[in-house]
């Protein structure tokens, strides 16, 4: 009897010990674990995109022949037309990179009402000296009762990686075509097509205004 005692006291005893043994074993596992620091994903952009501005510039006053968007056909106009040559993204302190959505908008025509037939306007026919394609083009004609009339508003849409050095210019070529179609209307004044270019990085939007001048008598309209 006085030996069964003393085996459940030892085993006890030991049982014990052990309890202690495993918690500070647990505790010392627990600060073992390595930390795992979060990753924050670097902006699209760099900060001195705050510094950046944009412009539709280079004008050519000079244009006479323009390629008809979706077609092998050109145009030849009578008098000479005015349009913007150049998307110019000037930078200010620090590197700007980032892939941006480049939108250009031809608006119609300000002060030419046309309520019967249509006309053409403007798109965009190359940017960066790349052929654009209908997918990244729409031109949108006035309608009423399923009836298109006047002067289209073309849209052109696309993404670039823009990468300007710190206080340098990005020089982007911008070549128009006509766009829509002409049912034989006679437009007999000068046509002024307001001409918008945004460029939306992540956390800023840039924006350029200009105009397409055609005078009276050019004809291509």
């Amino acid at each position: 009897m006085l030996e069964e005692l003393s085996s459940d006291k030892a085993t006890g005893a030991t049982g014990a010990a052990r309890g202690i043994e495993r918690r500070t074993v647990l505790k010392g596992a627990a600060w073992s674990v390595p930390v795992i620091a979060a990753a924050v994903a670097a902006p699209a952009a760099s900060a001195s995109l705050n510094n950046a501005t944009v412009a539709l510039t280079d004008d050519v006053t000079s244009l006479l022949t323009l390629n008809v968007l979706d077609s092998a056909s050109t145009a030849t106009a009578g008098v000479a037309i005015t349009v913007p040559t150049t998307l110019r993204v000037t930078n200010g302190a620090g590197a700007l990179s980032g892939t941006a959505t480049v939108t250009i908008t031809v608006q119609r025509p300000v002060g030419i009402n046309v309520s019967v037939g249509r006309a053409r306007g403007f798109g965009v026919y190359r940017f960066d000296s790349t052929l654009t394609t209908p997918g990244q083009r729409t031109a949108v004609y006035q309608s009423s009762l399923g009836t298109q009339y006047g002067f289209p508003q073309t849209t052109f849409t696309t993404s670039k990686n823009v990468s300007v050095g710190s206080n340098g210019t990005l020089d982007i070529p911008v070549v128009w075509g006509l766009a829509g179609v002409s049912t034989g209307i006679g437009i007999n004044a000068l046509a002024s097509f307001p001409v918008t270019a945004t460029i939306v990085f992540p956390g800023r939007t840039l924006v350029a205004s200009s105009s397409i001048l055609v005078p009276v008598g050019a004809g291509i309209l």
